[in-house]
């Protein structure tokens, strides 16, 4: 309520020393009576000065008086702008996601490693270097066809379950080198074995690794009663004459789970 006994006629502007918020006293009030809602001190800004009301005019009664009123501008204000950071924050990080997917989707591996935020080691032996997921193992009995086809592969990594060992290993991938002329003709093989044991192509697509032309299929099998997916990556290193295969397995019910590591290993895969 304005105190009708108080005419004031001329208002000073203070501010908040601490958080900035303005406030109207009115000409026989001092800031030092006054505080902030912020604990912060006040102190004069600027001095409006031409008469609010005339002397001989009524003084309307409102619902509030104008230190409360700005009182409460400024706490909208300050919650408007906490709320436009929080947008512009959420909005970041969808953009990040959304980028980040779409560039895996589409093949561009420009996207950083790190953004994927796993920890991982670098593996730099055989002319390639690549990283994998820092607590998966390397597989040392590479001589193991019925893991991963004939024709044993150049280094191989798997994830440990149980006591760790690799007598029971469900998620692995392994690197091999292709003795091929072309993408196609190793892709044309690669479908030929496939379908042989039993293995069903679910979809294939054209990307880019690095640079370097690749083809990624995706297929799925069943051995007993697990239900197994695989991401196999076709690369070739040197048109006509050097290509590679990642080939990525886990456990379908995992599979979407254990992507994102399976993606750092293929998109940081380089000849040296």
């Amino acid at each position: 309520m304005i105190n009708m006994s108080k005419k004031k006629y001329y208002l000073m502007i203070v501010k908040c020393e601490s958080c900035g918020i303005e406030y109207e006293l009115g000409s026989d009030e001092k800031p030092s009576d006054f505080q902030c809602e912020c604990g912060g001190e006040l102190s004069p800004n600027e001095m409006v000065f031409e008469p609010i009301k005339s002397p001989h005019e009524p003084i309307i009664e409102e619902d509030l008086d104008d230190k409360s009123k700005n009182k409460k501008i400024g706490i909208a204000g300050l919650f408007g702008i906490v709320l436009i950071l929080v947008i512009i924050i959420a909005g970041i990080s969808f953009f990040n996601d959304t980028t980040f997917s779409k560039n895996i989707k589409s093949g561009n591996t420009s996207v950083e490693n790190s953004t994927l935020n796993l920890p991982h080691n670098t593996y730099s032996a055989n002319g390639l270097t690549f990283n994998y997921p820092a607590d998966w193992k390397q597989i040392s009995n590479l001589n193991k066809p019925s893991r991963w086809g004939y024709g044993n592969p150049i280094v191989a990594y798997y994830q440990p379950i149980g006591n760790g060992t690799e007598y029971y290993i469900q998620t692995y991938f392994y690197i091999k080198q292709r003795d091929v002329k072309s993408l196609d003709e190793m892709l044309s093989d690669y479908r030929t074995d496939i379908a042989q044991i039993g293995q069903t192509e679910v979809s294939e697509k054209k990307i880019t690794i690095n640079g370097m032309k690749a083809v990624q299929l995706i297929k799925t099998w069943r051995n007993g009663n697990i239900q197994y997916k695989a991401l196999t990556v076709h690369i070739e290193v040197i048109p006509g004459s050097k290509y590679y295969r990642i080939g990525c397995v886990v456990p379908a019910s995992e599979y979407n789970a254990t992507l994102p590591k399976f993606e750092m290993v293929v998109n940081s895969f380089k000849p040296n």
